[in-house]
């Protein structure tokens, strides 16, 4: 069964996503005991500025989306793209008001990553590695934001976060952002063939797919190198560490294959290897946290 057009334009398992990640990050960052009412905003905040992001994508990307998937809800004229760049505006704005009660750091957060959406939507994605770096940023953040819910609740300041429990979060983040854009670049080169078609300016495409492929290996490198801190700081015990060592494995397979092969079926493979271990990962931390 088809979504409605306004569904299917925000993708609202990805803003699922975004406000888990938050969830997971304000949970961690507590130790288990999150103030409730101000993660449900952090939540819907996150989710809902996810969505206007996504309606801002599917404005810049019409005119690709009428030849490569003219399913998408404005080639398709199920929404036009005036009423879709409002949708995403406003969301924008919704997802802001949302987060006025959870304090300054938070409302800016959220105002930074609304424009870089924009801009990553208008431009940014189409120039190889920096648009990589950007959806590294944004998905780092989204777990940063958490941190920064629980610092403004708790009033022991955003330095808090690089010591005592918050410092987790920041771990978290940093390793998310890395091992998003070793993954983004992984992604590259699946779609290389189809990126060329439509004129994309991605990094395995301007630079080569096993340049790319050494790239993405050492993003993913430096996020293993981070995921015993934790542990190695006290932090977390031993079941961090035995569920980490899942996410660990998983990513270095995802590295063997990528490095053996830069053909599309194993780029693939490295993308879902990734993808696993990013889960493992968050599980690992949320285990850490509880435990």
């Amino acid at each position: 069964m088809r979504l409605p057009a306004a569904l299917e334009l925000v993708r609202p398992h990805n803003c699922l996503l975004a406000g888990l990640a938050v969830l997971v990050s304000v949970i961690i960052a507590t130790g288990g005991s999150p103030p409730w009412l101000a993660t449900a905003f952090a939540f819907a905040a996150a989710a809902v500025i996810c969505a206007g992001g996504n309606a801002i994508n599917d404005y810049c990307d019409r005119r690709i989306d009428a030849i490569n998937r003219p399913e998408r809800p404005i080639p398709s004229g199920r929404l036009g793209a005036r009423q879709v760049l409002a949708m995403g505006r406003n969301l924008f704005i919704a997802g802001i008001i949302l987060i006025i009660p959870l304090g300054m750091p938070c409302i800016v957060l959220a105002i930074v990553n609304s424009v870089v959406l924009a801009l990553y939507a208008a431009e940014l994605k189409r120039h190889g590695l920096i648009g990589n770096l950007i959806v590294g940023y944004l998905v780092g953040s989204t777990f940063l934001f958490g941190g920064l819910v629980v610092s403004e609740i708790e009033r022991v300041g955003v330095l808090s976060l690089a010591v005592g429990e918050l410092r987790a979060v920041g771990i978290l983040a940093a390793m998310a952002a890395l091992s998003t854009v070793g993954r983004e670049l992984i992604k590259d080169i699946e779609d290389m063939r189809g990126d060329r078609k439509i004129g994309l300016k991605t990094f395995p495409l301007h630079h080569g797919a096993r340049a790319a492929a050494s790239l993405a290996i050492a993003f993913i490198a430096a996020a293993l190198i981070l995921s015993p801190m934790p542990y190695a700081l006290g932090s977390f015990g031993a079941v961090y560490l035995a569920i980490v060592a899942v996410s660990v494995l998983a990513f270095i397979a995802a590295s063997v294959a990528i490095a053996r092969s830069q053909k599309s079926r194993s780029a693939g493979l490295a993308s879902l290897l990734c993808k696993v271990a990013m889960g493992f990962g968050m599980l690992a931390f949320l285990a850490g946290a509880v435990s």
